[in-house]
């Protein structure tokens, strides 16, 4: 009787319906594959010039692929709730820092929407209508979007147009987001490797003198700067030569933007209610999750590598990033991003329309999986009578917590205007996953690393199906846990420690240490709050977290 009063409802009403294959295609379109390739090369590479991508994507798959699938796998195989890491960072460390840590990443998920919903119409319709040709979608001299649109009126359209449609992909239920989900990843799976066997038999037909003599060509049609005047320029634009060799502090640091192909099928945990065996699922899941895009990447690498010089690509890659046209001295209708280099060797329109296919396609599925994300979370609060009791409403004809999706559009929908119209700041993204970072990576790996020793997780510990999984008298999920630490702390020093030659990025990082510390003082107060309002109707939560939900 005491639990039922505790808790909000006496079962979750969400169904175990995903099958391994399901859970798999969540955590591996949370790495987004198309797009995060460009992050990893623009933003990462475009930062730190000397990164060797290669060596940055193996380090990374190591870490990662060892850390994340044994601490999300071990987490939710043991406590195996729809909500994500609030579940046990509140059950391990203290509900406190649960709806604290929480509360950032639910912050998360909203940013996730207005970054990339934008992100729909530029890069991805601009490039688009660059390959194609498409000057009634975009025309870049008067800068409008469908012959009328300005450049900020028509993002706006082109991103709430993505924002509805991924609403609806979810909103109907798992099921039907799961049929739609296999369609959407293989037109994105599909895209990519069609563009990175371009590049790659670009690579081969025309080795480094090839892509000069192509780049050459083409710059002399547009009346573009040439391949040496591009380097040049490039170099001077980012305060010194590009690097001719590749070195391990930059490769550390391209570890930070590429961490959006390694530390995203996390995702995976806040369906952890909802999927068949979780016990073997979630664990499993993610490890394939994190393999088959660093098989990718691997594959982008190699061959950009064997297309472009190290320094060439560098410089296309700052110029790509800092959205420069070189004073004006770079002409080509297109940017330099890895996309526009295989356009440089190739114009064949359907191989460029695959691939910018599936670039749209893996970022609106990223929109998507906000609205998979965002209701967990605020659900899982509400059964923990953590928020108003409708937060725990569940649509009995989809089994989906519909006015939580609704909530989480509405919230999407008015941020998408405020990052348009006025915050309009690319670099938002790097913002999330600094957030992530320390907020839900680096708390939930400290709840991994004590969960076999805590008190208060005793009997979660003593029930999972983990507890005899040791190396050397050592659980395996601390263990994991380290190495999740390990990895987590590479990207934390190497994201406060941006090289800034031309003071763009002035600031950013100051402001984003803000930004955690302003989500967690929210969170806090949003705890005592609701602790404090369930008190004066005669509940203890704190009976709450020394139990699981129902589910």
């Amino acid at each position: 009787m005491a639990e039922e009063l505790a808790f909000a409802r006496k079962a979750s009403g969400l169904v175990r319906g995903l099958s391994m294959w399901d859970a798999f295609g969540v955590g591996f379109m949370n790495q987004g594959l198309t797009p995060s390739i460009w992050v990893m090369t623009s933003l990462g590479v475009g930062v730190y010039l000397g990164g060797n991508l290669i060596w940055a994507t193996i380090i990374s798959m190591i870490l990662a692929g060892i850390g994340f699938p044994i601490v999300w796998g071990v987490l939710g195989g043991s406590m195996p709730r729809s909500g994500g890491e609030y579940i046990y960072n509140s059950r391990i460390i203290h509900p406190i820092v649960g709806i604290g840590e929480s509360f950032g990443n639910a912050f998360v998920w909203i940013m996730w929407i207005y970054v990339l919903a934008p992100w729909t119409a530029d890069p991805g319709m601009v490039m688009m209508s660059q390959f194609m040709d498409w000057t009634w979608l975009y025309n870049p001299e008067t800068e409008q979007f469908f012959g009328s649109l300005s450049y900020t009126w028509g993002a706006f359209a082109i991103a709430t147009v993505a924002n509805i449609i991924a609403f609806l992909f979810v909103v109907f239920g798992i099921k039907w987001f799961a049929r739609i989900q296999k369609v959407v990843m293989v037109f994105g799976i599909g895209g990519c490797a069609v563009l990175l066997a371009a590049i790659t038999v670009a690579a081969m037909d025309k080795g480094h003198s090839g892509f000069q003599e192509s780049w050459n060509a083409l710059s002399a049609t547009y009346g573009s700067i040439d391949y040496a005047g591009f380097l040049a320029a490039a170099g001077e634009e980012a305060g010194g030569a590009m690097p001719t060799t590749w070195n391990w502090f930059d490769t550390f640091g391209v570890m930070v933007a590429g961490s959006w192909l390694f530390a995203y099928s996390y995702c995976i945990t806040f369906i952890a209610g909802e999927v068949k065996r979780p016990d073997k699922t979630i664990m499993l899941s993610n490890l394939f999750a994190i393999i088959v895009p660093g098989a990718f990447m691997l594959w982008a690498a190699v061959s950009l590598y064997a297309l472009v010089p190290f320094d060439f690509f560098s410089a296309t890659q700052f110029v790509d990033n800092a959205g420069s046209d070189l004073g004006g001295a770079y002409t080509v209708p297109w940017s330099t991003n890895f996309l526009g280099l295989l356009a440089f060797v190739n114009q064949n329109k359907i191989i460029l329309f695959i691939s910018v296919l599936s670039f749209l396609a893996f970022n609106l599925w990223w929109i998507a999986l906000s609205y998979l994300a965002f209701p967990r979370i605020i659900f899982a609060w509400g059964m923990d009578r953590m928020g108003p009791k409708w937060f725990t409403d569940i649509n009995p004809r989809f089994a989906s917590p519909v006015k939580n999706h609704v909530l989480c559009f509405v919230l999407g929908q008015i941020m998408i205007a405020v990052y348009v119209f006025w915050q309009n700041e690319a670099m938002q993204g790097l913002a999330v996953t600094a957030l992530e970072i320390f907020s839900v990576f680096g708390v939930t790996a400290v709840a991994a690393l004590i969960f076999p020793y805590v008190k208060r997780a005793r009997g979660v510990w003593d029930a999972s199906p983990y507890k005899s999984w040791k190396i050397a008298g050592i659980p395996v999920v601390t263990l994991g846990a380290i190495v999740q630490i390990v990895y987590l702390s590479i990207l934390a020093y190497f994201f406060f420690f941006l090289p800034d030659p031309d003071k763009r990025l002035e600031g950013f990082t100051t402001n984003t240490a803000i930004l955690i510390a302003v989500t967690w003082i929210c969170g806090i107060i949003w705890y005592l709050f609701w602790k404090q309002r369930s008190k004066s109707v005669g509940v203890d939560v704190s009976m709450t977290y020394g139990e699981l939900p129902p589910e």
